[in-house]
């Protein structure tokens, strides 16, 4: 389940977050220090990150240290973070560094001995078998060698939140501690758990939170989607469907990208005019995805069996697949499973904690859509094969990745606006969640067209007690759109309870002011993707 970083001439983007991590190192230098979380989904690349910024930023005044945070003993940990202390300062000062802790403590030994003394304390203390408190003496031992060299120390903390698993009772106070004494050192952390991350901020280090930025890392959008592709298959021509049906597949997780660029690029090395067309598309997918030995279906099998330890694991799984198959709401799920609401609830509960699922108001979806149609066309497949042919399965899987790709073709060919209007005749009173914000959606039971302006043509949608305006925006939206758009609703004989805007390709910040003012909600290319997923419906790709 482990993923490699990335770095150097393969590495792609993030330049919004690494310009962040660039100037809060440059200010760190000055003397104002702003401590950093980067927090994003599993193998979504935030080692990457760290390492490419660490690999090219070189300013002998700073000690870069970067350990990785594993469940193992405390003692393994406290010699590799010894060792990454000692691996960075001997960098700082131009040195070769040896990759065998003795070696790094007798290159080091008259340059800071200081420093060493220390060590040979933690190292006593541990042989002590007294953890917790070489735990405290470990974190100290960054400002023993600021004391000792003056130099500032920028400590990363790859997985903080395993620091719990290093059998420590309390390692968050200890931390702590040291975060707010410690003003020489910059703290680094990284974790895969968002929310449990966020949990460890508000409840273990709630004081020091405000002296916390986090920066989230995202997937890529879809631009910087087809960006990569250029980059990482030079010279192929990619089919327009196949390429809108690869970024959604994908949704701009860093790893799938890299692992699919690299098996297509591969697969088209040897044609005369290399195209990366559907029978490419879904021999590549067979490969990484489809067939046991590939790197995807491996990566996704280590998921599972490592939220299956110590488990309910057949039952969540079952769950799991459910929420794959297109059942998203906890009724249609008891139905499918043949269990209680109770019973389903709880075990989405646990899902959810584990962040392989997200709930959004009443629905739940897989938060990786490639592990949700990894789920659904080949785990479903092999786990329930009544027929026990390999070929007539893979051929299966081939058909359904067809037909995939046909509906979105036969989807690219309506207008947005038609889109909205199939997706609002879905709606059965159910609650969805846009910007963290919880939204009834009605039965409608009229869906239409209404021409205003002659200009822009919205959708609108009526019960007896509700009714619906919502405008597809295909540009940047301006001042004059909104106030037309207000013009419209001002026409209309009865109140319009919910007015949409549809934001494709942003909003001016006076206009943006301009809606919130009216009660007139945005919803942002991004979040009508996302409810668009909740109903099982393609993404819009511009």
């Amino acid at each position: 389940m482990e993923t490699d970083p990335i770095w150097g001439s393969r590495f792609f983007g993030r330049q919004d977050i690494l310009e962040a991590l660039d100037k809060r190192v440059q200010a760190f230098l000055k003397g104002y220090r702003q401590n950093t979380g980067l927090l994003g989904a599993r193998a979504i690349g935030k080692t990457s990150i760290l390492q490419h910024f660490l690999m090219n930023y070189r300013d002998p005044a700073l000690v870069s240290v970067y350990v990785e945070v594993q469940p193992e003993p405390f003692d393994y940990f406290a010699q590799k973070f010894m060792g990454s202390l000692l691996a960075g300062y001997l960098k700082s000062i131009g040195q070769e560094v040896s990759w065998e802790f003795n070696a790094l403590i007798k290159k080091t030994k008259k340059l800071i001995p200081k420093t060493l003394r220390k060590m040979r304390g933690v190292m006593k203390t541990l042989a002590a078998n007294e953890w917790d408190a070489a735990f405290k003496d470990l974190l100290a031992l960054t400002q023993d060698l600021h004391d000792e060299t003056g130099k500032k120390i920028l400590l990363v903390l790859d997985n903080f939140d395993s620091l719990e698993d290093l059998a420590l009772v309390n390692p968050y106070h200890e931390f702590g501690n040291a975060l707010m004494v410690q003003m020489d050192t910059l703290y680094w952390v990284t974790s895969s758990s968002v929310r449990r991350a966020q949990e460890i901020f508000r409840d273990k280090l709630a004081v020091l939170f405000g002296n916390f930025e986090v920066l989230e890392v995202p997937t890529f959008d879809f631009t910087a989607c087809l960006s990569f592709l250029e980059s990482r298959l030079p010279g192929v021509e990619v089919a327009e469907p196949v390429k809108k049906f690869f970024v959604e597949l994908t949704d701009g997780h860093p790893y799938f990208l890299d692992i699919l660029t690299e098996r297509i690029r591969e697969l088209v090395r040897d044609a005369k005019k290399p195209i990366l067309d559907q029978a490419v598309l879904i021999q590549s997918l067979e490969i990484e995805l489809y067939e046991r030995k590939g790197h995807l279906h491996q990566y996704f099998l280590g998921l599972l069996q490592a939220f299956g330890k110590g488990r309910l694991l057949h039952a969540s799984l079952k769950t799991l697949l459910a929420v794959s198959l297109g059942y998203k709401k906890i009724l249609p799920i008891s139905r499918y499973l043949r269990r209680t609401s109770e019973e389903v609830k709880k075990m989405m509960a646990r899902l959810v904690e584990e962040e392989l699922v997200e709930k959004k108001g009443s629905f739940f979806t897989i938060g990786l859509p490639l592990l949700s149609f990894w789920m659904r066309y080949v785990y479903y497949r092999r786990e329930f094969d009544f027929v026990g042919r390999f070929d007539l399965s893979l051929q299966a899987f081939r058909d359904e990745v067809n037909a995939l790709v046909a509906r979105r073709i036969e989807e690219e060919k309506k207008e947005i606006t038609k889109r909205v209007e199939e997706l609002f005749r879905q709606f059965q009173n159910d609650v969805v969640e846009v910007q963290s914000k919880q939204i009834r959606c009605p039965h409608f039971g009229e869906v239409l067209f209404k021409p205003s302006n002659g200009r822009v043509f919205p959708v609108e949608a009526r019960t007896p007690s509700a009714r619906w305006l919502c405008q597809v925006a295909y540009k940047r939206v301006t001042e004059d759109d909104v106030r037309l758009f207000i013009q419209d609703i001002q026409k209309l004989r009865k109140k319009v309870h919910r007015r949409i805007i549809i934001t494709l390709q942003g909003i001016e910040l006076n206009a943006k002011l301009l809606a919130k003012e009216a009660k007139i909600m945005l919803w942002r290319l991004k979040d009508f993707n996302e409810i668009l997923e909740l109903y099982n419906r393609p993404k819009v790709i511009l």
